[in-house]
């Protein structure tokens, strides 16, 4: 009996056209809307912004400097011309000036010295495209390795890769700086030295990492799973409107009569909508993989969080059915649909990416189930383990479970009346 209520339920939507229309063909419609309408600004084409950049020095430049000069002078005498060459050469002086003394350059770069104990926290913070840190002992080492011998140094650049046209500028001012820096080393140890001895050639090394060392997400990726996991709640709200619509013509009384217990009832439609969930998203993401060519490489993960997504699904269309029963009216459901949904698409980063609006609302909207499974699609696409996805898991489990527990709490047992 229970398998015939299940396919009740599918039946009664497969009667219902305009529906089926509306769950499937406007996610499309919007993902190409949105993609063509804001893809130039979130894949990085629009207007230049700001390019902000952090420096972050875990020792006083001058200090190092007085530390070379002392272990040089064991090595050769170091006459005012020799020491004025080596101050021209300090590197983060050097890059500094590079990146400030440009008046070309000041109009959108904008440079920031930040203490070594504030390092993680400009990592997480986002609020940097640039991230350079200088290791401690660097410009020591550096002056070591050019006139003396030595490892070569290294900088730590962090780069954020959801901004291509900034990271492409850092890394092309890297580029140049590192290239100039060397020739200015040659230049000047030339004067210095004898031809007897031979100068290395220094470069200053980068190690270059984006900032969580994720790829980048575009339009078309990005809006594919945030208007598939807006347009799945809707999913809730037509199955508890056709659910009242059985109690408003006695159906649900005659189920009663025929001895099959409510809660029998109520599970046919927490799991019909699961399946229907299930095969809405299926359709969305085999429509995106072919029309905007989007990927799927962890075909598991994606069904895990798919599946936590329509147990959600399922157990807010029991929720609103118990209301609508209780309250014996399809308000519950209308109210949802008409503006619950679009609030929890607002706060879920389904119309644009909230991390850019507020840190507030984007953990808030990991809290929502639009929103947690938006973010662990995200985090797929950029090829990140369960592990990496975990908390999300556990955010639409936790949510799964409570809307289940409300629903079956609150729907009513006998004929509608509680």
């Amino acid at each position: 009996m229970f398998f015939a209520l299940i396919v009740k339920q599918l039946k009664i939507l497969s009667r219902n056209p305009l529906e089926l229309l509306v769950l499937l063909l406007m996610p499309v419609v919007l993902i190409t809307i949105l993609s063509v309408a804001l893809g130039p600004i979130m894949d990085g084409n629009g207007e230049m912004l700001d390019l902000q950049i952090a420096i972050v020095q875990h020792d006083d430049e001058e200090a190092q400097l007085e530390t070379f000069l002392q272990k040089l002078s064991e090595s050769m005498p170091i006459d005012e011309k020799l020491k004025h060459n080596i101050q021209q050469m300090l590197p983060v002086t050097l890059l500094l000036n590079q990146l400030t003394g440009n008046e070309e350059l000041k109009q959108f770069i904008k440079v920031k010295r930040l203490d070594a104990d504030e390092l993680r926290g400009a990592r997480k913070s986002g609020d940097y495209d640039v991230i350079i840190d200088v290791p401690k002992n660097f410009t020591d080492e550096y002056l070591t390795s050019a006139f003396l011998s030595g490892s070569k140094p290294s900088l730590n650049v962090y780069l954020d890769e959801d901004q291509p046209v900034t990271s492409s500028i850092s890394k092309s001012m890297l580029d140049y700086f590192q290239q100039q820096y060397s020739l200015l080393t040659q230049l000047n140890n030339s004067k210095n030295f004898d031809a007897a001895v031979t100068i290395p050639k220094i470069e200053v090394a980068s190690d270059i990492e984006t900032i969580a060392n994720q790829e980048s997400i575009t339009a078309k990726v990005y809006y594919t799973f945030s208007m598939s996991v807006m347009f799945i709640l809707y999913m809730a709200s037509t199955i508890a409107s056709l659910a009242f619509l059985e109690k408003d013509m006695h159906i649900f009384d005659r189920i009663v009569l025929a001895r099959i217990h409510p809660i029998t009832y109520l599970g046919s439609i927490i799991v019909s909508t699961i399946l229907l969930a299930m095969i809405q998203m299926t359709i969305l993401f085999t429509v995106s993989h072919f029309m905007f060519d989007t990927q799927f490489d962890q075909v598991g993960l994606y069904v895990l969080i798919t599946l936590l997504l329509a147990i959600i699904v399922g157990a807010l269309a029991a929720l609103l059915s118990a209301i609508n029963y209780r309250n014996n009216s399809a308000g519950a459901s209308n109210v949802f649909s008409a503006a619950i949904i679009s609030i929890l698409a607002l706060v879920g980063g389904s119309f644009i990416p909230v991390s850019q609006l507020s840190s507030f609302l984007s953990t808030l909207g990991k809290w929502t189930p639009n929103g947690a499974a938006l973010e662990a699609y995200l985090k797929l696409q950029q090829h990140a383990t369960f592990l990496d996805i975990q908390k999300y898991a556990f955010n639409l489990s936790m949510l799964g479970l409570v809307l289940l527990v409300l629903a079956f709490v609150l729907f009513p047992r006998r004929g509608g009346i509680s």
